[in-house]
C-alpha cells in the first residue's frame, strides 16, 4: 500500500514530539534528584516539589508512550482516526505558532 506523504510527516512529528516529551520527563526526574538530595530536602516545600516533579515525570512519560504509539500505527489507523490525527496535529502546529508570535509581539511592549 501506497501511503500518503502527509501521513508519514505527521507520524514522524508525532515521534518527534514523543521524543520531545521524553526529555521534559527527564528534566522533572532530574529536578526531584536535586531537590530530593538538596540542603533543605526535609522542609515541606521541597518535599512537594519533589512529589510533583515525579507525578509531572511520569505523567510525561505515558503522555510520550501515547504519542509514540500513535506514531508507529499511523498506517494502520482507520480513515476516521487518521483525519482526525493529522487535524489535531495541525491544530496544535497552528496554535504553538500563535503563541510564538504572540510572545514576539509582547516583547515590543
Amino acid at each position: 500500500m501506497i501511503r500518503p506523504s502527509g501521513e508519514r510527516v505527521a507520524a514522524v512529528l508525532t515521534f518527534c514530539g514523543a521524543m520531545i516529551l521524553v526529555l521534559g520527563s527527564f528534566a522533572f526526574f532530574a529536578v526531584s534528584v536535586m531537590v530530593s538530595t538538596g540542603d533543605g530536602r526535609g522542609e515541606p516545600v521541597a518535599v512537594a516539589m519533589a512529589g510533583m516533579a515525579i507525578a509531572g515525570g511520569f505523567l510525561l512519560l505515558i503522555l510520550a508512550s501515547v504519542a509514540g504509539w500513535a506514531a508507529m500505527n499511523f498506517g494502520e489507523l482507520r480513515e476516521w482516526a487518521r483525519t482526525v490525527s493529522i487535524s489535531v496535529t495541525a491544530m496544535a502546529a497552528s496554535v504553538e505558532r500563535r503563541l510564538r508570535s504572540g510572545s514576539v509581539a509582547a516583547r515590543h511592549f
